[in-house]
């Protein structure tokens, strides 16, 4: 004769206690991220297109032919207080060359 009868309420407890323990499946797109840490979002075609759908902060070169100064819209200008991110049709209009003083107006 068995130990537990089916009808045993211990059996029960042992069958909620296993429900409630016992890993739940987890759906093949979750797996997948959780295992790459979201890396695998950086090399789907749809990430791709929405990040270069982007604007394009394009370098713009001083026109002074002495001075070469390059605003690169990805560094900023650090010392003249503007942060990386800022095209160049958005910097002030007071704005000068670093390196020669030429106002914005004259680029």
């Amino acid at each position: 004769m068995p130990l537990v009868t089916p009808g045993d309420s211990a059996l029960r407890r042992l069958r909620r206690t296993v429900r409630e323990t016992a890993p739940r499946p987890v759906g093949r797109r979750h797996a997948i991220l959780s295992f790459t840490g979201g890396l695998v979002l950086l090399a789907s075609p749809r990430f791709a297109a929405e990040v270069l759908a982007g604007p394009v902060l394009t370098p713009v070169r001083c026109p002074e032919t002495e001075c070469g100064y390059l605003y690169d819209p990805s560094f900023g200008d650090p010392d003249g207080g503007i942060p990386p991110g800022i095209a160049f049709e958005n910097l002030p209009d007071d704005w000068e060359c670093p390196e020669c003083g030429t106002p914005k107006a004259l680029w």
